[in-house]
């Protein structure tokens, strides 16, 4: 019995793995291609503003196309059901990765973003999966399954960097460059597709008359400033995943242009960072709450997370940039967890999934707008994305303590 629901696990969990691996992967490669010249993926006169530019205005097209697609593969799911919309979004992170590999060949800027849009419109595999996991879960294993999901997403993030920065890595194998993380990464999705045809049978009985909303994922974005109970927590939200994405999005550019950082350093960087969100996520957070509330907690680690920004920014120092790393990425999980434990504790019982899939929403439309505006404010100097984050994450910290909350929610929502 075991081995047949770890058979169905298998490939919803590897969709989780690739979804939250292909982001860390791209990043450490990408920003090595546009920032350094000598890679000659860009004419060796583009200044370093414009290639800062450049990567930011490609994150963002990703983001923004996630933003859009996600909300919409939701629909389509509860309409044609999990099993189709999960190969729909697997083919088209296929298209995408080999598009972003083709265009590394080709040295094509419009190829890769054609690819991005791509990959960023079926990435919405990552939500359909967890209602997978959902459907095929009952009341013994359900707890035990969540907490695999949560373990794959971890450890996809974990070892996206590494993957992408040493599969382009020629010192280590003589055949490995740009192309062979994207490559790879298309080859597993492709994987996936077959073991999701043969493993996974649909548990999920579509009722609903599908119609098709474009504007469904700004409909929900804008649904968070309406609602009374989370309106305020809502800004508090917006300000810290505007601090947390300019960091990640900008991070590996800014130590790539300081210190030179390969696509292989750049990688190991942010399975630092990733390695610090993970463990606070995991561990850090319940000990926190031990010791005070969930505010206070998010407060004190905001503000935490932005002085480590602060320091490494005004020092531009190596080994601080290394020592501050795990403990930005830890303090943004904790704050980041229990402001949604908070969110959570403002609504009923029946909107609590509302309530989550809208702070995905926020996220991603932060994530992209967050990348633009990166890529923008880079002309007045290296570290502005570096200023922009650790200033939201205090101004968010700021904010938060200044508001009147309940920290708990009912007895149904604790229980």
């Amino acid at each position: 019995m075991q081995t047949t629901l770890f058979k169905k696990l298998m490939p919803l969990l590897l969709v989780l793995f690739i979804d939250s691996m292909g982001m860390g992967l791209f990043f450490p490669v990408l920003s090595s291609l546009i920032i350094d010249p000598s890679l000659h993926f860009l004419a060796g006169d583009y200044s370093i503003e414009k290639r800062q530019f450049i990567y930011g205005v490609i994150i963002s097209v990703y983001m923004f196309s996630w933003f859009f697609g996600a909300a919409i593969l939701g629909d389509v799911s509860d309409f044609i059901g999990r099993k189709k919309s999960l190969l729909i979004c697997l083919g088209g992170a296929v298209l995408g990765y080999v598009g972003a590999g083709l265009s590394i060949a080709m040295h094509s800027i419009a190829l890769m973003i054609v690819g991005r849009l791509i990959a960023g419109f079926t990435a919405g595999s990552q939500a359909i999966a967890q209602a997978a996991i959902v459907d095929i879960s009952d009341a013994d294993n359900k707890s035990r399954n969540m907490s695999w999901m949560v373990l794959t997403l971890s450890l996809g993030f974990l070892m996206g960097p590494i993957l992408g920065g040493i599969l382009s890595s020629p010192q280590l194998v003589s055949w490995f460059d740009y192309t062979i993380p994207m490559y790879f990464a298309a080859f597993i999705s492709l994987l996936n597709m077959v073991l999701l045809c043969y493993l996974f049978n649909e548990t999920f009985i579509p009722t609903k008359k599908f119609v098709l909303n474009w504007f469904r994922a700004i409909e929900v974005f804008i649904s968070a400033f309406k609602h009374r109970g989370v309106r305020d927590l809502s800004v508090v939200l917006l300000v810290m995943e505007i601090g947390w994405g300019a960091y990640f999005s900008f991070i590996v550019t800014f130590l790539v242009s300081l210190f030179h950082f390969t696509a292989l350093q750049s990688g190991l960087f942010l399975s630092l960072v990733a390695l610090g969100f993970s463990s606070g996520s995991g561990i850090i957070v319940p000990l926190c709450l031990k010791w005070m509330s969930l505010k206070r907690a998010i407060v004190i680690n905001f503000i935490i997370a932005a002085a480590m920004i602060f320091t490494m920014v005004i020092t531009q120092s190596l080994h601080i940039a290394l020592l501050t790393a795990f403990v930005v990425g830890a303090n943004i999980a904790v704050g980041y967890s229990n402001l949604l434990t908070l969110l959570s504790n403002q609504v009923s019982a029946e909107e609590q999934g509302w309530v989550m899939g809208m702070t995905g929403s926020v996220g991603a439309l932060c994530f992209a707008l967050t990348s633009l505006l990166g890529s923008v404010v880079s002309f007045l100097g290296l570290s502005a994305p570096m200023v922009i984050s650790a200033v939201a994450l205090l101004v968010g910290g700021i904010m938060l303590w200044r508001m009147p909350l309940k920290e708990q929610g009912n007895d149904t929502l604790r229980h």
